[in-house]
């Protein structure tokens, strides 16, 4: 079964989204790349319908809070990951399938760092059991 990874990247912090894809590689796990404008754009809502499309891992790349253009974005990104992670807990999903890294917009080797962080993450996690109808 092949997976599948979504990340929703700031406009700010990830300006440059074939920079991300070229990161990934071509392995057994797809990525897709959503841009938005800024990382506070994004709703809790929006992360669980995404990961109920069903994907394996939802994760948002954001500016690092003293660095966010609109002051509060990434501080209001933090809030909405903690409370999609505490509902996914509370379904019986595991909370790691919903992430966010912060970095500084321009930052190359930081970004190669992130998209093998994530990259990491979803094969330790493997498919998510929203696509097999139970947990394992």
């Amino acid at each position: 079964m092949t997976m599948e990874v979504v990340i929703y990247a700031c406009q700010q912090a990830v300006p440059n989204l074939d920079f991300l894809k070229t990161q990934w590689g071509s392995d057994d796990i797809r990525l897709r790349v959503l841009s938005e404008p800024c990382s506070s754009k994004i709703e809790a809502f929006q992360l669980l319908r995404t990961l109920a499309s069903p994907v394996d891992l939802v994760w948002v790349i954001g500016c690092a809070e003293d660095l966010c253009r609109y002051n509060e974005g990434s501080h209001r990104l933090g809030n909405r990951i903690a409370y999609t992670q505490r509902y996914l807990d509370e379904i019986g999903v595991e909370p790691a399938r919903v992430g966010r890294s912060v970095m500084v917009p321009g930052d190359a080797p930081g970004l190669a760092a992130v998209v093998a962080d994530i990259k990491a993450k979803a094969e330790a996690l493997g498919p998510s059991p929203l696509k097999t109808g139970g947990k394992g």
